[in-house]
């Protein structure tokens, strides 16, 4: 239970709120304004359907009718364009007017086309939109399972992106808590839900997370707190006009009277929703208000308009079975088409991948034999060039080779010819030297032979005085020295003469 230092806050929150949202609205009116001068005086399609989406989203809630209108305007304009993201933004308007309408199905068509969109075009901003659109589709046919799992992949996308919108997926989540009975559980996220409408200020992101909290006090009969954030999300839904959370508030408003005892207040609380869903065309809201009032009319004994109002239920209840059960099947008809189609194009996207896996093998394999070609187109060129070269280098030596054969071939036949010629001359040179050397040899002979008396009588005085040479005769050693001395010097000189003729000889 909040204490008094909460409430005070919440009271001050929402007087300051609810200023803000008088401020808000002012500034809408002139924003929507403004935007309409845009896109009148603006020639640029692309501007224009940014004009058009914008000024659609702004009356989503207030006129999802003209938003509708707005969106197809603009989806048409965005296909003159080109503009795919255009296109696809008008998509997601539609999407959430057919949601507020209602035609969950219709809604689901748009989200899945627009969602695709986004997808090739890598706006992961959009993307994540999408599928928190989705799940609060879920969450209108009660699938709260596949809801939350749409729901949380919404926050940690918006979370990744520091977007705002986190907080609306936050209050969505504590909605689905609420519904099942897990209200701690659901008043964490719904705090954390408000808390994110306070940093940005934002009052129409404030009144949801406001009204569920009170409609979870009222589920767990903490009445006190539950009148404070009902009368506030009263309050701020009357400023902002909105007519289905005040329509919801009231119903609350009603249950709390009935806790409290209050019938009367509990009767007046009702009648209010009764009346405002009855204007507003909320099916679900006069449903559960007619219900509430057949009851506390039986409870005051009022059976007459008991059961005036409980026809109304019953009928109201039945038609909303029906439509509803007519829109679960068509969901379920749009998600078996959608996967049918999701499977449609995993199987062409299958195909042209296998079609491009092929193609680019042929472009690889022609590639590669290109490459193989020139490679091989250069290896054999290199190898010709290299031949060429080597030839060549061979041919020069050979040619060199040649000029020395034939440079060593002439000096052969020079050197042969002047040995030829050599011999010639030395045949001739030899016989005349030999005739020469006969000439001197007998000439030789001749003088030897006529001048061997010469040496011979010297010589053989000599030989004798050596025989008769005594060193002990003193008589006759005197007269032997000196004979030997003249023969030797008679030997000598007859030498010598005999060499000089001879050296004469030689020289002539």
């Amino acid at each position: 239970m909040p204490s008094a230092y909460h409430l005070l806050i919440l009271r001050s929150l929402t007087i300051l709120i609810i200023c803000s949202v008088a401020i808000t609205l002012a500034i809408a009116q002139d924003n929507t304004d403004s935007l309409w001068r845009v896109f009148n005086e603006s020639d640029d399609l692309v501007i224009k359907v940014e004009t058009l989406n914008s000024i659609a989203y702004s009356l989503r809630s207030s006129n999802p009718d003209s938003t509708l209108l707005l969106a197809e305007k603009s989806e048409r304009m965005a296909q003159a364009a080109g503009y795919r993201l255009g296109i696809a933004d008008a998509k997601m308007r539609a999407a959430i007017a057919h949601t507020n309408l209602g035609n969950f199905y219709r809604a689901l068509q748009l989200y899945l086309e627009a969602q695709s969109t986004f997808e090739e075009l890598n706006n992961n901003e959009r993307v994540v939109g999408c599928t928190n659109n989705i799940g609060r589709l879920y969450n209108f046919l009660g699938d709260h399972d596949r809801a939350l799992e749409y729901y949380e992949k919404a926050v940690r996308g918006f979370n990744i992106q520091n977007d705002p919108r986190e907080g609306n997926v936050l209050n969505n989540i504590g909605y689905i808590h609420k519904i099942d009975g897990n209200y701690d559980l659901a008043l964490d996220y719904l705090r954390r839900a408000w808390a994110i409408a306070r940093e940005i200020n934002d009052p129409s992101s404030a009144l949801y997370p406001i009204y569920n909290i009170g409609s979870v006090y009222v589920k767990s009969n903490n009445l006190d707190s539950a009148k404070i954030y009902l009368d506030s999300a009263i309050s701020l839904s009357n400023m902002l006009r909105n007519q289905y959370i005040l329509s919801l508030a009231k119903i609350d408003q009603g249950k709390m009277h009935l806790g409290l005892n209050q019938i009367s207040n509990a009767e007046t609380s009702f009648k209010q929703a009764y009346n405002i869903a009855s204007k507003a065309g909320l099916r679900s809201e006069l449903r559960d208000a007619a219900r509430y009032l057949a009851d506390v009319y039986e409870m005051q004994n009022r059976l007459k308009e008991a059961l005036q109002f409980h026809k109304t239920y019953k009928s109201t209840n039945d038609s909303l079975f029906n439509n509803d059960l007519a829109r679960r099947i068509a969901f379920q008809e749009a998600e078996y088409e959608y996967n049918q189609l999701q499977i449609q194009q995993e199987i062409e996207q299958e195909r042209e991948r296998l079609e491009q896996e092929n193609e680019l093998e042929v472009a690889i394999l022609i590639r590669n034999s290109l490459i193989a070609g020139l490679l091989s187109m250069f290896v054999i060129t290199y190898l010709l060039f290299v031949n060429y070269k080597r030839k060549r280098k061979d041919h020069e030596a050979l040619q060199k080779l040649n000029i020395q054969i034939e440079k060593q071939s002439e000096e052969l036949q020079r050197a042969n010819h002047e040995i030829i010629v050599m011999n010639n001359n030395l045949e001739k040179v030899v016989n005349k030297r030999t005739e020469q050397l006969k000439i001197r040899n007998q000439q030789l002979k001749e003088y030897l032979s006529s001048n061997s008396h010469i040496v011979r009588a010297p010589l053989a005085r000599i030989l004798g005085l050596v025989d008769l040479y005594d060193p002990e005769d003193s008589v006759n050693l005197p007269f032997i020295n000196e004979s030997l001395q003249e023969s030797a010097t008679e030997l000598d000189n007859a030498l010598r003469s005999i060499n000089e003729k001879l050296s004469d000889e030689q020289e002539a």
